[in-house]
């Protein structure tokens, strides 16, 4: 691929990037907008507060009514990096992402991580020692797993007091164990796999040399996947188990219907979800045209 083809696919990649983020944004402003009791807030509750603070405080919310006013006053603050401010914490947003953000990545990796490790370890298992009940358990355990919504399994790690990482890691797991499990039992069915083993190579070699060049690419294309997935099971557990992450701060963002907080967070995770993809696929593509 040349230099120009290069450059032509980044910049495409940048726009389709771009043309995401500004509808993303601007969606999940229209939507909260759109919701019952935009207008309301518990502030003005409060007896304690002057006429004037009251005041200030409606005007607020009439300021960001309107959304197409408000989205572009937010995209022309977030050219020069102002984030903005959130109304219901009274704090910048770039304050409260740099507090919150680090605790949801760290244990998005860990789920990550334990998910793969056992997702694809009883995938091969499955795979090599072909025994019909170790095959049905596994089976079971995803299937069991992949039905359980993340809010209940997040209240069960609430009352035995275990890591809420490991509960996105468990609810991440079926999707790679039953991924994986397939994509092992059809490569095993390839005519050049099939030939290795007739002429006696051994099962681990059979796994290694002719096995895992060609499941590569497609397991590359899965870790952007289970990284969407990650942060989509993430973000309930956070707020069941108390989590200062950012799944917890959109919840009380959505609560307070918090309009600037809620539509940066919209953005960051729409980011995070569409780089994965993106890079995960480009690792794809770059190693099977390596590799042929």
């Amino acid at each position: 691929m040349s230099y120009r083809q290069v450059l032509h696919l980044c910049i495409g990649k940048l726009l389709r990037l771009s043309i995401i983020l500004l509808l993303a944004g601007l969606i999940g402003a229209t939507l909260l907008r759109i919701t019952p009791g935009f207008s309301a807030d518990e502030q003005q509750l409060n007896s304690s507060l002057s006429e004037r603070s009251l005041q200030a405080i409606r005007q607020a919310r009439l300021a960001n009514s309107n959304i197409p006013g408000f989205y572009f006053r937010y995209l022309t603050g977030l050219l020069r990096g102002d984030l903005g401010a959130s109304q219901s914490l009274n704090q910048p947003v770039r304050e409260l992402v740099r507090d919150r953000l680090p605790a949801t990545l760290t244990n998005l990796l860990i789920a990550l991580v334990l998910a793969w490790m056992l997702g694809l370890a009883l995938a091969v298992f499955a795979t090599l020692i072909r025994s019909q009940v170790f095959t049905l358990t596994a089976d079971g355990l995803s299937g069991a797993l992949i039905s359980t919504p993340a809010a209940v399994l997040a209240l069960v790690f609430v009352v035995l007091r275990w890591p809420p990482a490991l509960a996105a890691g468990l609810l991440i797991f079926p999707k790679i164990y039953r991924y994986c499990s397939n994509l092992l039992q059809r490569s095993y069915e390839q005519p050049h796999i099939l030939t290795a083993r007739a002429k006696g190579a051994g099962r681990w070699r059979v796994l290694i040399w002719h096995v895992t060049p060609t499941a590569i690419p497609p397991m590359l294309a899965l870790l952007g996947v289970s990284i969407s997935i990650g942060i989509g099971v993430l973000l309930p557990i956070e707020v069941i188990c108390d989590v200062p992450g950012i799944g917890q701060l959109a919840w009380l963002a959505a609560e307070a219907r918090d309009l600037p907080l809620l539509v940066n967070l919209t953005l960051i995770v729409t980011f995070l979800t569409v780089c994965a993809t993106t890079l995960s696929d480009a690792a794809r593509q770059s190693f099977a045209r390596a590799a042929a």
